[in-house]
């Protein structure tokens, strides 16, 4: 509010209707300039936060809210993208302004550290950004438990690979052109563009990297299968809405296909809406896309996180699949290797966890009682099972 002193507002002048529209006019701006002192400046930072794994990573992301306050939505960047740099890869959000907005440097990507793993210990970065988030911008973020998960592309794969390893972190997620099968991907790339950073070039992909996973999925099936989404659809507990183009020549609609068929046939079909966009797609994922295509696609980008902003509730009791790891809010299981494949059977009531794998020997098993309470951490033998998949 703007104090004036009683007695300039007794001035006979004032009366006078030119002399009051002047003093309206400086009142109102007086009282434009303390609102805009008040309300905080659009926020826009590329800054470092840390690794809960990796005390020597260091890890980069982009931090944007344009309103006082929104909702966190994580945005993933395309294959050969990153954040720091505009790529051809990255898939743009237009939705992004009517949110506080993650975008997490891959590893090895921007300024960020490590090698990428593809899907591997990799996605433990997004929710550390979201942790760190929480955090440094509690009062720009207008509701901390809801998260939102989005990306394109690479960051499709991504999103399908997050809600498996994480599957009661995202109120709803989008997953445009998503890869959901890695060994599916390594065989459709006719020209090796990314063979060689799934395989290594000698062992080496053309930055000097270690493969992003190693050998090919005839000689490592079971690592392409813990990267990839469509091993854990089984395991998802979040809203997601997908859309791919019928003729995309870079991630073939087989990918959403598969996923969502894998969802139905698993009892979690009412969680996906799927549009495939017929005649959408060539080189480019988006290619062909009409107006109204575009228009649809956006508005039920829109309308689907308006609908849905309440987090996943974790069941009491169930099976989980764990693709080389598992977090959930009560309890996390990681396996020997990031390249193996296994299952949970758990009782939160009674404390019981069974871990199951043909590969892996052990596993580190982390419990609390609520979300908030403290870790306790053991070892456990995996169990022998043709059923853990």
């Amino acid at each position: 509010m703007i104090a004036c002193p009683v007695n300039s507002l007794a001035t006979p002048h004032i009366r006078t209707p030119s002399s009051l529209g002047q003093v309206l006019a400086v009142l109102l701006m007086g009282l434009g300039s303390v609102v805009g002192a008040d309300a905080p400046k659009p926020l826009h930072e590329y800054r470092e936060y840390p690794s809960s794994v990796d005390p020597k990573l260091r890890l980069f992301a982009t931090f944007e809210c344009a309103a006082p306050s929104g909702i966190l939505l994580v945005n993933m960047h395309g294959w050969h993208g990153s954040v720091k740099r505009s790529h051809t890869d990255n898939v743009a959000d237009p939705l992004a302004k009517d949110y506080f907005v993650i975008s997490p440097e891959m590893r090895g990507r921007g300024d960020a550290t490590g090698h990428p793993d593809c899907n591997g210990w990799e996605l433990q970065d997004v929710i550390d950004a979201v942790e760190f988030a929480r955090r440094h911008y509690r009062d720009r973020i207008a509701s901390p438990k809801i998260v939102f998960l989005s990306g394109g592309s690479g960051g499709g794969g991504n999103v399908f690979a997050l809600l498996g390893k994480f599957p009661d972190t995202f109120a709803a997620a989008r997953a445009y052109y998503g890869i959901s099968d890695f060994a599916l991907w390594h065989v459709f790339d006719r020209k090796g563009e990314f063979r060689d950073e799934l395989e290594g070039i000698n062992g080496k992909d053309p930055k000097g990297r270690p493969p992003w996973i190693g050998g090919s999925p005839e000689t490592n099936p079971e690592a392409y299968r813990s990267r990839g989404g469509l091993t854990t659809v089984a395991t998802l507990l979040t809203p997601t809405l997908v859309f791919h183009g019928s003729d995309d020549a870079r991630v073939p609609v087989l990918h959403a296909r598969l996923w969502v068929g894998a969802a139905q046939g698993a009892g979690r079909g009412a969680l996906v809406t799927y549009h495939e966009q017929a005649g959408v797609g060539d080189h480019r994922h988006n290619g062909n896309e009409t107006r109204e295509q575009l228009a649809f696609r956006n508005r039920a980008g829109k309308e689907f996180l308006l609908a849905h902003r309440t987090p996943p509730v974790l069941p009491e009791r169930g099976s989980f699949v764990v693709a080389g790891y598992l977090k959930t809010a009560r309890f996390e299981v990681i396996l020997d290797s990031i390249d193996r494949v296994g299952r949970v059977d758990y009782d939160l009531a009674a404390g019981r966890f069974e871990v199951h794998s043909e590969s892996a020997k052990r596993a580190t098993l982390r419990v609390r009682k609520d979300a908030g309470g403290e870790w306790q951490q053991s070892e456990v033998e995996c169990k022998r099972t043709s059923q853990a998949k």
